[in-house]
């Protein structure tokens, strides 16, 4: 029988949306926070991007703009996005979560 090879680390995407009346200092500090949840949990961060403040497409909590963020994770944690999901829920100055696992193509070597 052959023999099945699974991956155990696996590719994650994470978007959130930051309230609008944040001072920068009050995001760096919430973003230091979030780094420091991924990185305990047993995730690794490859890239942080920084979408700017954008106008939602309804209000959420009162609010008609959010600052948005992205962040580019992988982990061999399978547990990482529901742990995210629960500290994203607690956290008062998140509007808006979304993380998903994102399947990456294999180069294969000729």
């Amino acid at each position: 029988m052959a023999k099945r090879y699974y991956k155990t680390t696996r590719h994650y995407e994470s978007v959130f949306v930051l309230k609008p009346t944040l001072t920068e200092e009050e995001v760096q500090r919430r973003l230091q926070e979030i780094r420091e949840t991924i990185q305990k949990k047993g995730g690794q961060i490859l890239q942080e991007e920084d979408w700017g403040t954008k106008k939602l497409a309804y209000p959420i909590k009162n609010f008609q703009h959010g600052r948005y963020f992205i962040f580019r994770i992988t982990s061999s944690n399978p547990q990482l996005p529901n742990d995210l999901d629960f500290y994203y829920k607690i956290s008062d100055d998140i509007i808006r979560w979304l993380n998903f696992q994102v399947k990456v193509k294999e180069e294969k070597n000729a």
